[in-house]
């Protein structure tokens, strides 16, 4: 009896254990852009009909698992990224670069480089490459999933692997927001900035412990587990090795497969896509990382037929169309019910934008076209506010209702910083005096060393290159200072050489030698008002020497009083809204009371979220020393009057326009612009470049001549400036084509 009994529990043991149907896992690596290739394996899985129990994901294996966990088909996944730009992606700063105001009519670029240091060290951010595109991209894909879910609660059980950046050991991401697990999980490191976690810790890249998580899915109860390395054939030869980006490339792969190649054995099926010649980031080549992903999956069909007819010894096989719509389609767009403003920032600061600032999204749903609105708003405050990420996620969803959670987050400025810019523009018109073109670049290099010898002195010299070559040097000291502004002293002294007077202009078809030189110095007090406002009252003595012998005197020596005034919301040039104001005014003796007044306002209006309208009014009335290039105004160019080409200088103008602005979408990940003007004006009839003395008179009192004219601009706006293309002409039959960075 008794045997019969053992042998009766050994049977009914046997048939539960077999009853228990097999729990397949896939495993995803990271690798930058290889991992794209994974696409191709979830296809292949589908294709066989193979059920899938959980996916397990590291670094881009945890954004292409998460997608399709949270419901994506691997076609919706292709459309996805066929449909993103992703060079795009890997082409933003991870701050916003500071725009110091400068003075009225002094450009100050800092486009090409900035870079901060200080006490911390060298860098503004601790990455090189931003990610706010890539956080627009996962709060768009996933605004359905709410960010306080169970990962086992999505369409298929989900985890990712990160990194502490302290301790160096591995998280492993199961709950809670899907969008920062992924973000967390792709932080690899020097690229882009370590994640943070919301209690004080950050996460970085999960390929430095477990870029391949096979034993971890072991460890969660998979019997099978498929795994894709696509890292497995990456290797640079020893002849490969020749700059510093190989030789890091090389690093960190293999610091990667030191915890992966291990645990191959206990995987039960392995894809190794050859993409030994693709970088991390080449994700322009996702055609050929897909090609090749599909390519390993055919090598290996023997391997999932057979693997196919096991799991169907004790389970279902599930066939599906890859190309079908996926389930997160069906899930509801959340209601926004109420906006939290997170700061992520790991430093205090007053001026972060407010709840109130969202409240118009209040009882809207979280669809496509609020999605759009809200990136619009998200990338003015950044910008505003020189955020260094603004993202958004929804949270805490009740019957189809939940809370906007907007996440903040920004760096703290250097203490001192060195900055490199560019402009310039270069074009053909029939009003260029003595010529048909022009060609007129400058680059400028700032530096600022601040706290100098424990005090609250700042150093500061720019050196710059073009019509003038300019070195300045001076220092400042703030003596009255608040979070919103700061009322400063300075002194400064520049030496100047090159081009003075309007003879020697670049723009000059028979410009004279560009030997003029001299000196300035200034004393005066700026008060800037938070990073928008700036005005400044001084003192300054300027001693001229003039080359050419069409000028007597050759030497001048100016003293004069100035003020000048700034406020500029816009920062941008393209700005869809906000105004940018100029006025600059001074009072100097040479041989006579002279005298210069100037002004600029500039205002855009937001109409939709691609569209802007605005206005443009320029006025001066210059009374200054006649051959100075100083002692005009520029009535072309691209902001004057159109059709008028770069050096069309006047003493008197007065010139308005209307302006349109359509955004007409990314070009190479970067936005677009459209602009047409429509512009009238009056200006006086002296000519600068005749070296004849002008009569003083009233304002344009030297026969004004009348124009009007139309202007159409196409532009680019890109991280190292706006490239222009530029049309214009007017009624007086003034024609200008002019290409330009700003």
């Amino acid at each position: 009896m008794k045997r019969i009994l053992v042998i009766c529990v050994t049977l009914l043991f046997s048939l539960s254990v077999s009853a228990t149907p097999l729990k397949v896992a896939l495993v995803l690596s990271g690798g930058g852009a290889r991992g794209l290739a994974h696409i191709a394996v979830l296809e292949t899985i589908e294709k066989f009909g193979i059920p899938v129990d959980m996916v397990l994901g590291t670094s881009m294996g945890s954004l292409v698992g998460a997608l399709y966990c949270a419901g994506y088909s691997p076609g919706d996944i292709r459309t996805l990224i066929e449909d993103t730009d992703l060079v795009a992606l890997f082409t933003e700063s991870p701050i916003e670069t500071p725009q110091t105001v400068a003075k009225a009519f002094v450009p100050s670029k800092s486009n090409v480089l900035f870079l901060g240091f200080g006490e911390g060290g060298i860098g503004t951010a601790p990455g090189l490459i931003g990610d706010q595109r890539i956080l627009e991209l996962l709060t768009s894909t996933f605004s359905r999933i709410p960010d306080d879910i169970s990962f086992d609660d999505l369409e298929i059980p989900f985890r990712c692997v990160g990194t502490d950046a302290v301790s160096g050991e591995r998280i492993v991401y199961d709950e809670g927001s899907i969008i920062k697990a992924v973000r967390s999980s792709i932080s690899l490191p020097i690229i882009f900035t370590p994640y943070p976690q919301g209690d004080g810790s950050y996460a970085m890249d999960g390929g430095l412990v477990d870029n391949l998580p096979i034993q971890l899915a072991k460890d969660l109860g998979a019997d099978i587990v498929i795994a894709c390395d696509v890292n497995a054939l990456q290797r640079l030869m020893g002849n490969e090795l020749n700059s510093l980006s190989a030789v890091a490339m090389q690093t960190i792969l293999l610091v990667a497969q030191a915890s992966v190649v291990p645990q191959y054995a206990s995987a039960d099926l392995l894809i190794f896509p050859d993409l030994g010649n693709v970088l991390d980031l080449d994700f322009f080549r996702y055609e050929h990382i897909l090609a090749q992903g599909e390519k390993a999956c055919e090598a290996r069909e023997a391997e999932f037929r057979d693997l196919a007819s096991r799991i169907l010894l004790q389970r279902d096989l599930n066939v599906k169309d890859s190309s079908r719509k996926g389930a997160y389609y069906s899930l509801p767009d959340p209601i926004i019910r109420d906006v939290v403003v997170v700061d992520l920032s790991n430093y205090y600061d007053p001026m972060r934008p407010k709840k109130e600032d969202f409240n118009k999204y209040l009882q809207r749903p979280l669809d496509d076209q609020t999605k759009l609105e809200l990136s619009h708003t998200l990338s003015l405050l950044r910008s505003h506010y020189r955020l260094s990420t603004a993202s958004y996620q929804i949270g805490l969803v009740e019957e189809g209702e939940g809370t906007l959670f907007i996440m903040i987050r920004s760096f703290e400025e250097s203490s001192s910083s060195i900055s490199l810019g560019v402009s310039g523009t270069m074009g053909f018109s029939n009003n260029i005096p003595n010529g048909y073109k022009w060609f007129k670049p400058e680059a400028t290099l700032n530096a600022s060393i601040s706290h100098l010898m424990d005090s609250n002195f700042t150093l500061e010299m720019q050196v710059s290159l073009g019509e003038v070559n300019l070195l300045d040097i001076g220092a400042f000291y703030p003596f009255a200072i608040t979070p919103t502004n700061s009322l400063d002293i300075q002194l400064s002294f520049r030496y100047l050489g090159g081009a003075f007077s309007p003879l020697n202009t670049l723009v000059n078809g028979e410009r004279e030698a560009a030997l003029d030189q001299g000196f300035d110095l200034d004393l005066g007090l700026r008060y800037h008002f938070w990073d928008y406002g700036r005005a400044d009252f001084g003192g300054i003595v300027k001693m001229v020497y003039l080359h050419s012998d069409a000028w007597n005197p050759h030497f001048l020596s100016i003293p004069s009083l100035y003020t000048s005034i700034v406020w500029d919301t816009q920062k941008t040039g393209f700005a869809s809204r906000g105004i940018h104001a100029e006025f600059e005014g001074s009072l100097g003796y040479f041989h006579e009371a002279l005298f210069g007044l100037r002004s600029s306002v500039n205002q855009m209006f937001a109409v939709g979220s691609k569209d802007a309208i605005g206005y443009d009014v320029k006025l001066s009335m210059m009374r200054l020393a006649f051959p100075l290039l100083t002692s005009y105004v520029d009535f072309g160019g691209l902001d004057g009057m159109s059709g008028y080409s770069v050096g069309s200088l006047k003493r008197d103008i007065a010139l308005a326009g209307l302006i349109w602005q359509h955004n007409v979408g990314e070009v190479i990940g970067f936005p677009a612009i459209v602009q047409a003007a429509a512009k009238f004006g009056f200006f006086d009839s002296y000519d600068p470049y005749s070296a004849i003395d002008y009569a003083q008179g009233s304002y344009l009192s030297d026969s004004p001549i009348f124009d009007v004219g139309v202007n159409l601009l196409l532009g680019l706006s890109t991280p190292i400036g706006e490239f222009v293309v530029s049309m214009g002409t007017s009624m007086l039959g003034n024609i200008s084509f002019t290409l330009g960075v700003l």
